[in-house]
């Protein structure tokens, strides 16, 4: 039914890619920038990097390929929005939430590829393959929700006022 020969690095890979999927949501859920907001922020970013650090580890074609590539594409697209939320640069909150959102996808979309690998059912579905049209579309929703997830951010942030934002963050640690 599902194929779970996992060595111990691919065990971990799979608990922290779980343990990100969850503080994920939770953190989308979140007003920004509150306390609680920062505190599950950081709990992505180390479930995050571990998953993308294992991932680096799992070898089953005993080559570098794509999904390796993904996992550095993964930490680089990961620092720039952390560093943006740190130093706070000019126009900081467009480049964290895109960032953090593209991480996102870039999880989710990894977890569609491992479903369709790992449970025999799907597998047979899409024929075996990686260039399965309903292994795609499967991808073009998941990629349509986080572009609608980025366009809604984008949007809610430009229309959010500087001082309204720091009105709440104070009210929320008061």
């Amino acid at each position: 039914m599902v194929d779970l020969n996992l060595g111990w690095i691919g065990w971990l890979h799979t608990a922290a890619c779980i343990v990100a999927m969850f503080v994920f949501v939770r953190v989308i859920l979140l007003r920004k920038g509150g306390a609680a907001h920062r505190v599950w922020g950081r709990a992505y970013v180390i479930s995050y990097v571990v998953l993308c650090v294992t991932a680096f580890g799992i070898y089953r074609l005993q080559r570098f390929w794509f999904p390796h590539w993904l996992a550095l594409a993964g930490l680089l697209v990961l620092a720039s929005g952390y560093l943006a939320a740190r130093f706070r640069p000019r126009g900081w909150r467009y480049l964290h939430i895109i960032a953090m959102l593209l991480s996102a996808y870039n999880l989710f979309g990894g977890a569609v590829n491992e479903v369709f690998l790992r449970v025999r059912f799907l597998r047979s579905l899409a024929g075996g393959g990686f260039d399965s049209p309903l292994l795609g579309a499967t991808h073009f929703f998941v990629s349509l929700l986080f572009l609608i997830l980025i366009v809604v951010y984008i949007t809610a942030t430009a229309v959010t006022s500087p001082k309204r934002m720091r009105r709440a963050m104070i009210e929320e640690n008061s």
